[in-house]
């Protein structure tokens, strides 16, 4: 019972802490994205790279490769978050959120995604990391275009295409967005102080019945 204490109370504080650091996070990241909303777009080009939820507008025109996010729904209904690569008239590469696109009734055939033609001014927000699940099957892509993914790994898509490693969240009615991936309920830290308070209670319990055992061990 003593050497199970020593190895799961420690733990479990530890665990119950790492949620209260990422409920902290996500507070933060909460106060930015207030600050940025109600700005005015910049240029994509003069973004600043360490400010979150900035509001920038991209002029230029869709590229052709294009990243189907798995998994999504909507409404009920499943489909994929279409992330695509906008070229700028800056000459840097960019990868838009376009939102949620439905798919098709046979799984594995995706659905066609049309884009705008020619010059075309869009208006975003660069959403930050927040975090990845873990994946146990293989994460590989296929071939060709467009590419469905079961992760937002912005990185490895953006060193594909020789795009900027940010995801621009495209604001409702730009061109070429269907339906808006959502800005704000990922920010809440509700789930984050739920999980802590689970660890502490367990770490409780784990105490508590740690001394009861004692008391009854010495009777």
């Amino acid at each position: 019972m003593t050497s199970a204490v020593l190895l799961f109370f420690p733990l479990l504080l530890t665990l119950g802490n790492w949620q209260l650091t990422r409920g902290a996070e996500k507070r933060v990241l909460e106060e930015a994205y207030l600050n940025q909303i109600t700005a005015l777009p910049v240029l994509a080009r003069d973004r600043a790279s360490d400010q979150p939820f900035q509001r920038v507008r991209l002029q230029g025109v869709y590229g052709t490769e294009k990243f189907l996010l798995d998994n999504q729904v909507l409404n009920g209904i499943t489909g994929y978050w279409i992330v695509q690569v906008f070229n700028d008239n800056s000459g840097d590469r960019f990868l838009v959120n376009r939102g949620f696109w439905p798919g098709t009734p046979r799984r594995e055939q995706l659905p066609e995604v049309t884009s705008p033609l020619g010059q075309t001014t869009v208006v975003g927000v660069i959403w930050p990391f927040t975090g990845l699940l873990p994946v146990l099957d293989d994460n590989s892509w296929s071939q060709g275009w467009p590419k469905r993914i079961q992760r937002m790994e912005i990185e490895r898509m953006a060193s594909l295409v020789g795009a900027q490693a940010d995801e621009i969240r495209l604001e409702a009615a730009q061109p070429g967005v269907r339906s808006a991936a959502p800005f704000a309920e990922v920010l809440s830290d509700a789930k984050h102080l739920g999980y802590a308070a689970t660890w502490f209670g367990l770490a409780l319990m784990l105490l508590v019945s740690f001394i009861v055992f004692g008391f009854r061990s010495a009777r």
